[in-house]
């Protein structure tokens, strides 16, 4: 039983053993921040708390929340790291940068102690998808400050895993290094995946057939938790899709798991979740709100009870594997960032996703919010295969009107345009464009 968990102690452990170990770790957390940080000590003392208040996990109901927002603000005012820093700059060994669409993105410093948790915790995914130490692993991703390309590197050798570097190679060279070496596991975005896919196949090349990859994970984006996108990416590598939810401010928080059920388990001893309604009040299993996560192991940087902005369905099941971790359907649902209103309806890009990707024409997509003859409209461009005819394509644009007037509630607009008329990605995919110049939000 045990081959199945990197950590079976931690991953099978007793709600009142975890609930011991958040606690310990979160009051140890909450007085480290509150001594060394400037900024905890500012907002703890604002809100009239001390770390001697908080005994139980419930007491965290009394501290504030900490935002994106509040810490590019204080990025800004006090660059270049901000005063969240609550060790001596001396120990930290890593910076890693949020990725951002606009603005200047955030600066995380680790400690060796934190980026050791950030990638053991990233291996502790691994291994549950089946990655083992006889694996080749190529960690398809930008070489540069964002940190899963490092994460996912050094996951891997964590394991013990031979480590193919891939950073700084085109498309095609990494294409040829899959039918030239014995790599087997593939890590990369989603959009990534079918844009490498999809290149092989316009040189004549078969992955699925021609590779010999068995496992592919995919984090930056939700694609690989949406079933048709998963499906797609499975059919052109010949080999079990996965999907990493993460955080480059909390960690690489969640993971699916082997048995395959749907279900995306939480590393509940490196991140504390809480899952909250609208009016911030928990909600249990069965239950849909706002994932918030509390740093239980970086030390540079600590972070309580950070908004994350996703969306989140906690699971009322257990999953087959085994693990008793908190673990939530489907994985982030949906970003509350990147909610959309149209005409009175709320639009998520993932729901269009979600309609857009079983439709085996679509090489690639864009979504782009506009006003057009005095309305909100979502337009909806397409990229279709080159096997497609006219008549196919104008079919094909047919069934997606018709799919996403039924999916979303309102009619869109749809563009088929050229083969390769759109841009692909090899880091996080930019799909959505809101062309707006006022939008209700």
């Amino acid at each position: 039983m045990a081959a199945r968990y990197l950590e079976p102690r931690l991953e099978r452990s007793s709600r009142a053993e975890m609930t011991r170990l958040q606690t310990r770790r979160f009051k140890e957390q909450l007085r480290h921040a509150y001594a060394h940080s400037p900024f905890y000590c500012r907002k703890l003392k604002a809100a009239g708390v001390t770390p001697a208040a908080i005994r139980t996990l419930d007491d965290l109901r009394k501290l504030p929340f900490t935002t994106k927002d509040e810490l590019k603000e204080n990025q800004a005012v006090k660059p270049p790291w901000g005063d969240v820093l609550a060790v001596p700059f001396a120990d930290v060994l890593r910076v890693h940068m949020t990725s951002a669409t606009t603005g200047r993105p955030l600066a995380f410093l680790d400690t060796r102690e934190d980026w050791h948790g950030f990638y053991h915790s990233y291996a502790r995914s691994l291994y549950a998808y089946g990655v083992r130490r006889p694996d080749v692993v190529m960690a398809a991703f930008s070489y540069g400050p964002w940190i899963g390309y490092w994460s996912g590197f050094y996951a891997a050798q964590d394991l013990g895993c031979l480590v193919f570097p891939v950073g700084g190679l085109t498309t095609d060279q990494r294409i040829d290094a899959l039918l030239s070496y014995p790599i087997t596991v593939l890590g990369c975005t989603p959009s990534y995946a079918l844009f490498l896919a999809e290149a092989a196949g316009k040189k004549g090349i078969d992955l699925a057939k021609q590779g010999k990859v068995r496992i592919t994970w995919h984090t930056g984006e939700p694609g690989a938790s949406i079933p048709a996108t998963k499906a797609r990416i499975e059919a052109a590598f010949g080999a079990k899709a996965f999907d990493l939810p993460g955080l480059t401010e909390i960690a690489a928080w969640g993971f699916e798991c082997d048995a395959r059920a749907g279900l995306t388990h939480v590393h509940e001893d490196y991140c504390y979740p809480e899952i909250l309604d609208e009016q911030d009040r928990p909600v249990g299993p069965g239950g849909r709100g706002e994932l918030v996560f509390t740093s239980l192991y970086r030390k540079a940087m600590p972070l309580i009870r950070y908004r994350t902005r996703d969306i989140v369905h906690v699971a009322d099941r257990k999953c087959p594997c085994g693990r008793t971790l908190i673990a939530l359907e489907g994985g982030v649902l949906a970003r509350l960032d990147d909610m959309k209103k149209i005409r009175g309806v709320i639009v998520y890009p993932r729901r269009i996703e979600e309609l857009v990707r079983p439709h085996a024409g679509v090489d690639e997509f864009q979504i782009v919010f506009r006003r057009h003859e005095g309305l909100d409209d979502v337009l909806i461009r397409i990229d279709p295969s080159p096997s497609l005819s006219g008549a196919e394509r104008d079919g094909l644009r047919a069934r997606l009107v018709e799919d996403l007037r039924t999916g979303l509630g309102i009619r869109v607009t749809v563009e088929i345009g050229e083969p390769g008329s759109l841009p692909r990605w090899d880091h996080k995919a930019k799909r959505v464009k809101d062309e707006r110049t006022e939008v209700p939000f």
